[in-house]
């Protein structure tokens, strides 16, 4: 332990998440085998062993995706070494979970599932949710680090007092990534009719070219209402949009992230419907309208979350603590795998270059902390969490009902 090595957090609620994700392994342990059945989809193996990183490569992920996850796992050993026990795990960087939950049934002659690391998760799947690439920065859109945006949000949001902006809900990405959004694309303003939505499709490839001048994220504070809504599977974009202090319209989400199963509907977003999206933004529009003080409660909890319980030190805590639990689950002692390399922060800065270096760089951990990580709560109990997962489908239940008034009523008028 370090001389100046002192603990006096506990980590944010939404780490108990972490307990849910390994539970499925509590009771066989992780076998070789079962890291290994994990292969099938993995682009990289990391081995941490005594303190040092080791990376088998099986291909190439989208983007950077890859070397930017490998790098945050080196930062986490950069700011906590020698804390994490040796370990061996499975990244999978596409976006949708696999490794399905119909497919291991459970019961004494069962085959275990493989545990495998991704960003994302969902209902029916068993993936390892893990904190996504870009908290160290996107370089092929010109997203810098998270510690960076989260001070220009904090600043962009005194750019214009809430309740001088845009009275309109807002939304601005790719389209084309999913028939969701597609559809979202109904809602616009049109001559014959106004949801009360203001959307607009993000060309990549053109801002790419015009050096990303319409795309600072801190400058888009500007609307009262920012719609939140899946891409292919989870979207990057969900922690920039809460993060910012207009409340967030979140179209109901079939997958999650590390972090997102702690926030409330009513507390810290307004939930909409998929299956409806324009009615339903335009009454939460409405409602936001002349609700104002609620409304902008909304926002500025989910921004607080953001600011407080999202920062990098609890991301790094996260890591730290998803990495710990999961090394205490392996039946086997880790090794050094033979197609392997050592990896270290300086050999991957060295090769970057542009943004990617410029990232890096910005996002390197100085030093070790000179505080322990935050202490893990302990699991939920099972009343527990059924509660919390009941609250959410309550006020989800609420506001559909509240919707359903709003418009009988409007259909009633002469």
């Amino acid at each position: 332990m370090f001389e100046t090595d002192i603990n006096q957090t506990t980590c944010p609620d939404f780490l108990r998440w972490i307990h849910e994700d390994l539970r499925p392994f509590k009771v066989t342990g992780i076998t070789r085998e079962m890291v290994e059945r994990a292969k099938r989809t993995a682009h990289f193996r990391v081995a941490i062993v005594k303190g040092k990183v080791y990376v088998e490569k099986y291909k190439k992920s989208i983007q950077t995706r890859d070397e930017f996850t490998l790098w945050g796992i080196l930062q986490l050993l950069r700011r906590d070494p020698g804390r994490l026990p040796d370990l061996e795990l499975m990244f999978d960087c596409n976006d949708r979970p696999v490794v399905r939950l119909r497919d291991y049934p459970g019961g004494p002659n069962a085959t275990p599932p493989p545990p495998l690391f991704r960003y994302c998760g969902d209902r029916w799947t068993m993936d390892i949710a893990f904190p996504d690439w870009s908290f160290w920065g996107w370089a092929e859109i010109n997203i810098k680090p998270w510690e960076s945006i989260l001070k220009e949000i904090k600043e962009g949001n005194k750019g214009i007092k809430w309740m001088e902006r845009e009275p309109f809900a807002y939304w601005k990405g790719n389209p084309f990534v999913a028939g969701t959004r597609r559809d979202l694309l109904k809602c616009n303003v049109s001559d014959k009719y106004d949801w009360n939505a203001r959307l607009f499709v993000q060309d990549w490839n053109l801002e790419s070219k015009q050096g990303f001048k319409q795309s600072d994220l801190a400058s888009q504070c500007t609307y009262r209402y920012k719609i939140y809504i899946e891409g292919w599977a989870w979207s990057v974009s969900e922690k920039y949009i809460l993060a910012c202090d207009s409340a967030t319209l979140l179209v109901r989400s079939h997958y999650y992230d590390f972090f997102i199963r702690g926030l409330q509907p009513l507390q810290h977003y307004w939930p909409i419907r998929d299956d409806d999206k324009c009615r339903s933004l335009k009454f939460a529009v409405d409602w936001a309208n002349n609700h104002t003080q609620k409304a902008q409660a909304i926002g500025k909890a989910a921004s607080d979350f953001i600011q407080q319980d999202l920062n990098m030190d609890y991301v790094y805590d996260y890591m730290f603590h998803l990495l710990n639990e999961y090394s205490k689950l392996l039946t086997f002692k880790p090794e050094i795998p033979k197609g392997a390399v050592e990896f270290c922060s300086e050999t991957i800065a060295c090769n970057a270059q542009g943004l990617e270096k410029k990232f890096m760089m910005e996002s390197l951990v100085k030093g070790p902390s000179i505080t322990s990580p935050c202490t893990l709560p302990p699991p939920y109990e099972p009343h527990v969490l059924d509660a919390f997962v009941k609250k959410k489908l309550k006020s989800m239940k609420q506001v559909e009902t509240w919707e359903k008034m709003y418009w009988d009523s409007l259909n009633k008028e002469p």
